[in-house]
């Protein structure tokens, strides 16, 4: 009986700290410095003196608790900004900015952007100023297709640059 009560409570230990891996949000990421006004979305650089007058922000917005697939769509977002845009980077024309849409000071990017799931946006800013935006909705349809992603995201954003 003693080692059916062990493993009995050996199951229900496994249980709980399976739902509480599921359901605890993770730590939300920090803002990177970045004040966030609730009236008008802003970028991200990395200092105002490093700012250029006219940049497109490349944001990937998610919540506390990320799938897998959540996941892949930012590594992949990322690899491509840096890889494709490796000199708007450097020259800040253009800005990678991850951002948690469950933190309080970042909800308004919710209605802002109309956003009805997790989201990659690209803004263009003329000297902090939001001038246009696109929601790149098709990344959760070529998420299981590295390739179709990459050149999504690389043809988009390009466009997008020549703009500015």
């Amino acid at each position: 009986m003693k080692a059916k009560a062990a493993v009995t409570v050996l199951l229900l230990a496994f249980v709980v700290a399976s739902v509480a891996y599921v359901f605890i949000p993770e730590k939300p990421e920090e803002n990177l410095g970045v004040k966030v006004n609730a009236s008008k979305p802003a970028p991200a650089p990395a200092d105002e003196t490093q700012v250029a007058p006219r940049q497109v922000v490349v944001y990937y917005f998610h919540g506390n608790t990320r799938c897998q697939t959540c996941r892949t769509i930012e590594a992949y977002t990322e690899e491509t900004v840096k890889t494709a845009f490796e000199d708007e980077l450097q020259n800040h024309r253009l800005v990678w900015q991850p951002m948690n849409v469950e933190s309080t000071e970042n909800q308004h990017f919710i209605e802002d952007y109309q956003l009805r799931t997790r989201s990659v946006v690209l803004v263009e800013l003329q000297d902090g100023k939001q001038i246009r935006w696109k929601n790149l909705e098709k990344v959760w349809q070529l998420v299981q297709d590295k390739d179709a992603f990459f050149n999504y995201i690389q043809e988009e954003t390009g466009e997008f640059l020549a703009g500015v």
